[in-house]
């Protein structure tokens, strides 16, 4: 057996009223995560999180998270005592952090200062065993009109991805003109006009390098 970690800390400046809010959620997610009665929302944080559910005045906080009966953010908040603005507020989890609830956390709290610049944070993921693809991280940005995340291993997969360049790149690259060894222009003209093909150069290029990497990839050549 092994344990898995997910482990972020960051900070970000904010206003009084914002970080009221954001105090005044997490407080009630740590009650409601305990089984203890928060009270009632404040009409300024019921403005951010308005009810999914009239029977609950909490059901908007509680919907942030994938277990709205167990609403923790895996994390510890921490305010700078200097009581002038623009305060600065972070989050630090080191097992279990939840990114995008915090990150939608944010978003809906802190609307004023996101209009300014937007906030970002990274998560990092361990094992406590040297397991493979057991480890990993990613980023959040939080604009105003929308947040952001991905995995490393999404960004990894992507660079990983061996696809033909597109034909309108490879034009660019190489010029209307031009062409490339493996695939001459002549053997683009011979099919034309044997009619084999009615792409242009580039598209036929971007369609016979396909081909050859399915062919370099098969596992019972012939």
């Amino acid at each position: 057996m092994a344990d898995n970690y997910l482990s972020a800390s960051f900070a970000f400046t904010c206003t009084d009223a914002e970080m009221a809010l954001l105090v005044e959620a997490f407080q009630a997610a740590t009650d409601l995560s305990m089984g203890l009665d928060p009270g009632n929302p404040t009409v300024e944080l019921l403005a951010v999180l308005p009810p999914s559910k009239a029977e609950d005045p909490w059901s908007g906080l509680r919907d942030l998270f994938c277990d709205p009966d167990y609403p923790t953010f895996g994390a510890d908040m921490s305010i700078d005592p200097d009581p002038t603005e623009p305060r600065t507020i972070g989050f630090h989890g080191m097992t279990d952090f939840q990114p995008e609830p915090i990150a939608t956390l944010i978003h809906r709290c802190c609307q004023p200062t996101l209009k300014q610049a937007p906030i970002g944070f990274e998560w990092a993921e361990t094992c406590s065993k040297p397991w493979v693809n057991e480890f990993g991280g990613g980023w959040c940005a939080i604009h105003a009109d929308r947040v952001e995340c991905q995995a490393t291993r999404e960004g990894l997969a992507a660079a990983l991805r061996t696809e033909a360049p597109a034909a309108e790149t490879l034009s660019k690259f190489h010029g209307a003109w031009g062409a490339l060894p493996d695939h001459p222009v002549t053997d683009w003209q011979y099919e034309v006009a044997n009619g084999d093909t009615r792409l242009g150069y580039w598209d036929w290029v971007v369609i016979r390098q396909t081909v050859d990497d399915c062919v370099a990839s098969d596992p019972f050549p012939d």
